[in-house]
């Protein structure tokens, strides 16, 4: 193995690399994942707001989406690791540093993908709960969140994707993800091609399984939704 990557000499770092790449995969879908998680429930709590009639919680939606979609996630990262802790005067880890940043990120995206599903949802559904007693939260635990999760499964599943890409920039705050990994490995070796072709190589493979696993979540919902839905 160690002759396709160069030499059999290099086997003494390149091993370390290996060895590397699992740990830094490890982290970085576990960082994508729980700042999925986390921007998720932001975003269910945006969607709320912004359909809200109350006017001040719909213009600090709007508000908070321009200003992240209009901001590159990595000032949003230097801003989590350097700006926020000198502020509250608090010291932060660089992991939770960057699943903040990458949860605050993906909040803004999620929010209009959810605003986007549930505009797809006619409103005699939500005439039709009403008009049989059952209250606001019912309705939306019920008969609108369901429908709303199953039909944002696609674009949620590229967002994810693109979180995951994005998880990279935590290298710019010694996070040890995958790319911090290749980079350190490139500084170590003569070898960047080989050792790029690896970490392209498993990034690839997790968002195939990752685009897998959704065909095999939207199916799977789809049955547990009402005929029709």
């Amino acid at each position: 193995m160690f002759a396709w990557l160069g030499t059999t000499d290099m086997g003494g770092v390149i091993q370390p690399f290996l060895e590397g790449v699992v740990s830094g995969t490890a982290i970085t879908l576990a960082a994508s994942a729980g700042a999925f998680v986390i921007g998720l429930g932001l975003g269910i709590v945006l969607l709320l707001a912004r359909i809200s009639p109350i006017a001040p919680l719909r213009a600090f939606v709007v508000l908070w989406v321009s200003l992240i979609r209009g901001t590159p996630a990595l000032i949003h990262m230097l801003i989590a690791y350097y700006m926020v802790p000198a502020l509250l005067d608090i010291s932060i880890s660089p992991v939770t540093a960057g699943v903040a940043a990458l949860a605050c990120n993906t909040s803004a995206y999620i929010v209009e993908i959810l605003r986007g599903a549930l505009g797809t949802i006619s409103y005699g559904q939500r005439s039709a709960a009403y008009a049989m007693g059952m209250r606001a939260t019912q309705v939306w635990r019920h008969v609108l969140l369901p429908q709303v999760i199953y039909r944002a499964i696609p674009p949620l599943t590229s967002e994810f994707t693109i979180l995951l890409k994005a998880s990279s920039l935590m290298s710019i705050i010694a996070v040890p993800e995958l790319a911090t990994v290749a980079r350190n490995a490139t500084l170590q070796t003569d070898l960047p091609l080989q050792v790029f072709a690896i970490t392209a190589a498993v990034y690839f493979v997790l968002l195939f399984c990752i685009s897998a696993a959704s065909r095999v979540c939207e199916r799977r919902v789809s049955r547990m939704l009402p005929h029709g839905h």
